[in-house]
């Protein structure tokens, strides 16, 4: 039995640490199998497999994306994995997402202007995935207008908050079938965050998907895993786990291997069987 993370950001997303950061990190913690699975981004899986060509051990890195997406005012984020990089309507699906959301963000920074707030946010490199809320509220706590990430959340950039705006998003049905289109497989991340196991149910029945995501933070309460495998397995979907890793001071797990999952207890044959085609 080996220990695994398929699911963990880097700074091509919203995540603290480089794709080669988090090789070395997972490396370290002598985990066996990981995945890259950025938010609407692969820029970052090209340097996580080139990093573990060097790293010690033998740790395997499978090319992945969190892509987001929206069902009934509800995010559904669809992990896909094995996935080749460089599809093309992949790639372009994402650089729509992404001029998409540069937009929503001057709409955010308008919204807290016309409230006598003028919060000065740096622009995401090109290579990475564009500024969001997170990134907002940052800012405001670093420029002294709210105390914490939370309180900007809370008073202005939240669901039906003076600043928030909608974020573009696919919808599940269109993000499952690019993955699939890219050779990829589909699961649904973090089920139990979606906030309505009835949704989850009819998204599982009618949309094709490959997996979910049993093994979660979001799951830790008492019988909840139990209660998404037995979906899985009734479903005859693939179990996948992994920790969400975004390297965030005061966000569980803060550190690599804090969470992790038993390679027995998922799908891992059947992910690894996926072509890495950026080492064909």
């Amino acid at each position: 039995m080996s220990l695994v993370d398929l699911h963990m950001h880097s700074t091509f997303s919203d995540g603290f640490f480089t794709p080669s950061q988090l090789v070395q990190a997972a490396a370290a913690a002598s985990l066996s199998v990981i995945a890259l699975t950025d938010h609407d981004s692969v820029n970052g899986v090209a340097e996580a497999l080139k990093a573990v060509q060097l790293a010690p051990g033998t740790l395997q890195v499978i090319p992945g994306v969190e892509l987001g997406t929206q069902a009934e005012n509800h995010s559904i984020h669809i992990l896909g994995y094995g996935l080749d990089i460089t599809y093309e309507p992949l790639l372009t699906a994402i650089r729509s997402l992404r001029q998409a959301r540069e937009v929503r963000l001057q709409k955010i920074l308008a919204l807290l202007k016309d409230l006598n707030l003028t919060v000065s946010v740096l622009p995401p490199a090109a290579k990475n995935r564009a500024v969001g809320r997170p990134h907002v509220a940052k800012a405001m706590v670093a420029q002294g207008y709210v105390k914490t990430v939370q309180e900007a959340f809370d008073k202005y950039l939240g669901r039906g908050r003076p600043a928030y705006v909608p974020q573009p998003k696919l919808a599940p049905r269109e993000a499952v079938a690019l993955i699939h289109q890219s050779g990829g497989l589909a699961f649904m991340a973090h089920p139990e965050e979606t906030g309505d196991r009835s949704l989850v149910q009819d998204l599982i029945e009618a949309l094709p998907w490959d997996g979910l995501e049993v093994y979660h933070p979001s799951a830790l309460q008492a019988g909840t895993t139990e209660y998404w495998r037995n979906i899985a397995l009734e479903h005859k979907l693939l179990l996948s786990g992994g920790s969400d890793f975004h390297g965030i001071s005061g966000r569980y797990p803060e550190h690599v291997g804090e969470f992790v999952v038993e390679s027995n207890k998922i799908s891992l044959p059947d992910l690894l069987q996926k072509p890495n085609r950026m080492l064909q």
